[in-house]
């Protein structure tokens, strides 16, 4: 967790960092003219007790110049590890977004997601599977989006699920890294 914590503000001062250099430029890039908007998600995770591979991409259609709404699909494949015990579980599924843009890259964020999900628990004899189960999740938050083109931009973003349950596979906050390119 501490590790996280430091890659995270590594990559948001590297992000801040380049905003003296690329803001100056991002005055004088032309108005985006594209309406679709790819991108997304991704990231990879190992330790001692085990390992987590995450593919989210994601499409979004530009309403007005600030304001963006889409879909994203989430496949993530978890595995765990404790003693001589390893199980390996897939979760998949997708949701709808919309984010609205309130001041020179920072932006507010909602998100509506259903995931298929099966829970994995530490027993007496080891790790076992649960049955698996669809949670239902509603996002809420904010981030800041730094351009590098005119159609090109790395975001952070920080979630709060309003719907936190047990059954939950997120904590709270929840953050993303992320790019996305216009056509």
């Amino acid at each position: 967790m501490r590790n996280s914590i430091v890659i995270l503000f590594f990559v948001a001062g590297i992000l801040l960092g380049l905003n003296s250099n690329v803001y100056a430029q991002y005055e004088r890039l032309p108005e985006v003219q594209s309406k679709w908007v790819f991108g997304g998600n991704f990231g990879l995770g190992f330790s001692n007790y085990g390992s987590n591979i995450l593919i989210s991409p994601q499409i979004g259609y530009r309403i007005t110049p600030m304001w963006e709404a889409g879909t994203r699909l989430t496949y993530n494949y978890a595995s765990y590890k404790s003693g001589p015990s390893k199980v390996g579980v897939s979760y998949y599924g997708g949701g709808f977004y919309s984010s609205y843009e309130i001041f020179r890259g920072l932006f507010a964020h909602v998100e509506n997601e259903w995931l298929s999900y099966q829970p994995v628990y530490l027993g007496n004899n080891g790790l076992f599977k649960d049955d698996r189960r669809v949670v239902h999740s509603f996002f809420i938050g904010g981030g800041y989006r730094q351009y590098f083109s005119s159609v090109g931009f790395a975001s952070i973003t920080v979630l709060y699920n309003l719907n936190e349950t047990f059954d939950s596979p997120y904590n709270n906050p929840l953050i993303r890294v992320g790019f996305g390119f216009g056509f």
